[in-house]
């Protein structure tokens, strides 16, 4: 999956070809638009994702290297998410077993003891009752207590059957959880052992990597690269989405000024503004965080990019609308995908390292009409 061919081409297929982005634009506007956007982001991709050294296809295998962990992480959060699930399903089913087990002790004991009555009174206690008394009273009276025992012990006899009929269904949703959950154990170590050897071939290509950017030449050559995708991207989408319409009754990103919480629990590696060894100065700030930790939307918004951009890693771009954006890279795992609406604290990623970053952390930028802010000023 090329990084942004597919996720922007997504992008503009879900929100541009529907009558609320143009809402005063013909079909064959619409479809212009549509065209002219589709190649311009074409060719942006092709250009940014061309091979023109041994570094540029080390940085392409890396690129992969940290799309397949990803994707590991991912599959390996779903098995132990249903895992967990199949786990509690597993101990309601014994609790209900439990239950139904203390049941049918208890009406064995009543079994046993309704079969020894009937035993007593014999095959033929109707007949007896009536040869056996003279006051048409009493024998009425007796047929009735009769007819109510004869009634009880079969009740108590068709409870007794289907308390075992449901013990037996429920003995077998317990065998099937328990070879399910066996199965998805399987599954997992077979996830984590491609994870280690995911994991190993990225740290080959990241040790190749250094050895290309030994020196600050190559180095600072590397970060200008980086930035110009970004600013690239940024105001490539920016122009995408610009006729998209945001809900009316959406509180404006500019009110929550000073308000809004950090996107991750962290401690802040550098300053915005703050300058670099080589030179060039952060536009973002960087937290360190544990990997896997989550990643929060920091207000309402829209995805409006969710891939990997070669330097920015893993990375989610959401439109607040008015101009607004905010930025999220280097996560290890995204958990949102391009069109949803993410609300004020929604997990949209996991913290990781990937874009090539030596430590785990968020990268995270906040724009307006694509000119980076000051997150400090935005973020309490």
């Amino acid at each position: 999956m090329k990084f942004s061919a597919m996720a922007v081409s997504a992008l503009l297929s879900f929100f541009l070809i529907g009558p609320a982005c143009f809402a005063q634009a013909s079909d064959e506007e619409q479809q212009a638009r549509l065209k002219e956007i589709k190649q311009r982001i074409d060719s942006l991709q092709r250009e940014l994702n061309q091979v023109k050294s041994e570094r540029d296809q080390l940085l392409k295998d890396l690129e992969d290297n940290e799309k397949d962990i990803s994707e590991l992480l991912q599959r390996i959060d779903k098995i132990k998410t249903d895992m967990q699930s199949r786990g509690e399903k597993l101990q309601e089913l014994k609790q209900e077993e439990k239950q139904l087990e203390e049941s049918r002790r208890s009406m064995q004991r009543r079994v046993e003891q309704e079969v020894a009555a009937a035993y007593r009174l014999g095959r033929q206690e109707q007949i007896k009752l009536l040869l056996n008394q003279q006051d048409p009273q009493h024998i009425a009276r007796q047929l009735r207590y009769h007819d109510y025992f004869l009634k009880q012990r079969n009740r108590v006899i068709g409870d007794y059957v289907t308390t075992l009929e449901e013990l037996s269904t429920v003995s077998s949703g317990i065998q099937r959880e328990q070879d399910t959950l066996a199965r998805e154990r399987d599954q997992l170590e077979q996830q984590r052992r491609a994870l280690t050897s995911a994991q190993k071939n990225r740290q080959r290509t990241l040790d190749k990597l250094a050895q290309q950017l030994a020196s600050k030449s190559s180095e600072l050559d590397k970060l200008h690269g980086d930035r110009s995708r970004l600013q690239r991207l940024v105001d490539e989408v920016g122009r995408a989405i610009a006729s998209l319409i945001n809900p009316s009754d959406q509180t404006p990103f500019a009110k929550q000024r000073g308000r809004m919480q950090w996107p991750a629990q962290g401690r802040r590696a550098n300053a915005f503004g703050q300058r670099r060894a080589n030179g060039i100065t952060w536009t973002g700030v960087t937290l360190r965080a544990n990997a896997g930790s989550p990643v929060k939307a920091i207000h309402r918004g829209r995805v409006v990019f969710a891939d990997y951009l070669r330097g920015q890693g893993m990375l989610v771009i959401l439109d607040h609308g008015d101009g607004y954006m905010s930025l999220y890279g280097q996560n290890q795992s995204l958990t949102r995908a391009i069109g949803e609406w993410v609300e004020r604290g929604d997990t949209i990623a996991r913290v990781g390292n990937t874009g090539g970053a030596a430590e785990s952390g968020l990268y995270f930028e906040i724009r307006h009409r694509g000119k980076p802010q000051d997150p400090t000023v935005w973020c309490t």
